[in-house]
């Protein structure tokens, strides 16, 4: 329980409660009953499964104006993160007011509402206090109620009253999740939660990406699925913003493809007469004049900056557009002008989950939304294609994601189904994978690393055996939760054996790796402003012209 007095630490850590999806927070007033009320005390808490109040916080902002300002403007008005309150209105007109606050959880409000007469099974507490309702519904025992009427404006606090605080966010939290449960329809096991035993729902679904990053690194995957954030390991000499604007066109280059008989025209010679270079150039060309040019237009007088993104994704989107033609073609030998493209490029964004009975047992759902799908003639085979606007650093990750979903394809169309993964950028590179090739190897191994997962999200600080760390040192290097990791499990420390002199060591190393990492990191943005002002210098000129140019 980190009880914060010092301005610079409650600074940082409200900076780092900004990563959270949910926090459970409670306040602390001195004076509460008089015309000049103080607020004391900010607790919040953003581990659910806590049960000792040992990953809350406590917040000393007492006559520190400052400090609650700062923490209203970053996360009372926040929308993408919610707090949860009991009797919010009371603590809300303290953090911000009803007005400018955003996504606020009250559990009061949903007592009251589970409790209402006129439903079919009401909720059945003594009163709605939360107290009453951590243990009538969750089972806690030793409940303090005796320190609420204390004297919060006076320091040093006492020990007990530290410890009423840290536990009223632990009560909120696990009470949160009982009222959660009964809202849904199913009765919670609240037993579990007030012995502080911690399980993964049968009903929580994984995703394909999930099961990815779990190959890549297991503690990236445990920081994500429990607390959110970014995923994925980019070099740091990658253009970022590429990746939507690029799938999305990718699509859209597929459903014009589809619908304008231009496109189609290109394929009525017969199929000896077709070149790929020709028919590729032309489709360039139609989908730059009527989707392309009208995007970036657009795309530019919103914001200007955009410029070099979307360069580099035309770049990416030519040699796509150029491979597919050469699959187009090659298809054009078993079917007609009118056909092809329609049974070639068969499917964009398609949503695929199935229920797997994993070696122990238990069920555990997985679902994704694969990028394309489409049919080879030649090989009279499927293949769903994951598009990738950058060069994988872990092509393995990246094969057991694309062959998840061909095996949730094949789940549903009961047919063999091929994978593959486009890189477009920097140059264009395709990493296919035959359904025999995958068949022995990833997707027998899937129910086993998807119980792992489940065994992994098991595991709570301080306790033994965390999730490892990645077989992959470098991934470190590009984590886009390196900072969390690394303070998240720097317990294991404590947990594991080794020496001092070593410790010494490893750290020494980690630092001089970590400060050359930041001088090659600031030369590559320092290369990318010069690329952008160049680019854009040039962008309007090359604007006008044709695709090609680019």
């Amino acid at each position: 329980m980190p009880y914060l007095t010092e301005s610079a630490a409650i600074y940082s850590i409200i900076t780092k409660f900004t990563s959270y999806k949910v926090l459970w927070l409670d306040t602390e007033v001195a004076n509460w009953d008089t015309p000049t009320p103080r607020l004391s005390l900010i607790q919040a808490l953003a581990d659910p499964t806590d049960f000792t109040g040992d990953s809350a916080y406590i917040l000393d902002v007492l006559d520190k104006p400052e400090l609650v300002n700062y923490f209203v403007n970053q996360i009372m008005v926040n929308p993408n993160i919610e707090k949860v309150f009991h009797n919010a209105s009371f603590d809300v007109q303290y953090l911000g007011g009803k007005e400018r606050v955003k996504n606020v959880t009250c559990t009061y409000q949903m007592v009251k509402k589970l409790a209402k007469k006129s439903r079919r099974n009401p909720l059945q507490v003594s009163n709605k206090k939360l107290k009453t309702l951590a243990v009538e519904l969750c089972h806690f025992s030793n409940v303090d109620e005796g320190q609420q009427t204390s004297n919060w404006g006076r320091r040093p606090l006492s020990a007990r009253q530290l410890q009423y605080a840290k536990m009223d966010t632990v009560y909120l939290a696990h009470v949160h999740h009982h009222l959660l449960a009964l809202s849904n329809g199913y009765k919670p096991v609240p037993d579990e939660s007030a012995l502080g035993l911690t399980t993964v729902n049968q009903d929580t679904s994984f995703s394909v990406t999930k099961v990815r990053v779990a190959f890549e690194c297991p503690r990236l995957f445990y920081l994500a699925h429990r607390f959110g954030g970014k995923t994925m390991f980019l070099p740091a000499d990658r253009f970022t913003k590429i990746g939507t604007p690029f799938h999305k066109l990718a699509n859209e280059f597929i459903n014009i493809a589809k619908r304008e008989a231009e496109f189609r025209s290109l394929f009525e010679p017969p199929a000896e007469q077709l070149n790929v270079e020709a028919i590729a150039s032309e489709m360039q060309q139609l989908f730059y004049n009527q989707t392309f040019f009208p995007y970036l237009q657009t795309a530019i007088q919103e914001d200007s900056s955009q410029a070099v993104a979307l360069y580099q994704t035309w770049h990416g989107l030519t040699k796509l557009i150029r491979h597919w033609t050469e699959l187009l073609v090659k298809n054009r030998r078993y079917c007609n002008a009118e056909a092809v493209i329609h049974s070639t490029l068969i499917a964009q964004e398609l949503k695929l989950e199935h229920t797997f009975t994993l070696p122990d047992g238990s069920q555990q759902r997985l679902g994704g939304k694969l990028d394309s799908l489409v049919f080879d003639y030649e090989q009279r085979r499927l293949c769903v294609v994951e598009f990738k606007t950058y060069d994988p650093v872990d092509p393995s990750a990246q094969l057991a994601q694309v062959a998840l979903y061909s095996y949730l394809l094949w789940e549903m169309k009961k047919v063999p189904v091929d994978s593959a993964v486009y890189c477009v950028l920097p140059e264009f590179k395709e990493y296919h994978y035959s359904w025999e090739q995958l068949e022995n190897t990833v997707h027998q191994l899937t129910p086993y690393k998807m119980q792992q997962m489940r065994q992994w999200l098991t595991w709570e600080p301080p306790h033994p055996n965390p999730p490892p760390p990645t077989t992959q040192p470098y991934l470190c290097q590009i984590c886009p939760q390196q900072e969390k990791c690394q303070s998240f499990f720097d317990g294991e420390k404590e947990w594991g054996v080794g020496s001092r002199e070593s410790g010494k060591k490893l750290s020494s190393t980690l630092l001089m790796e970590s400060k050359m990492w930041k001088v090659r990191n600031l030369l590559i943005k320092m290369r990318k402003i010069l690329l952008t002002r160049k680019i854009k210098g040039q962008l309007l000129m090359m604007q006008m012209q044709s695709p090609n140019s680019w």
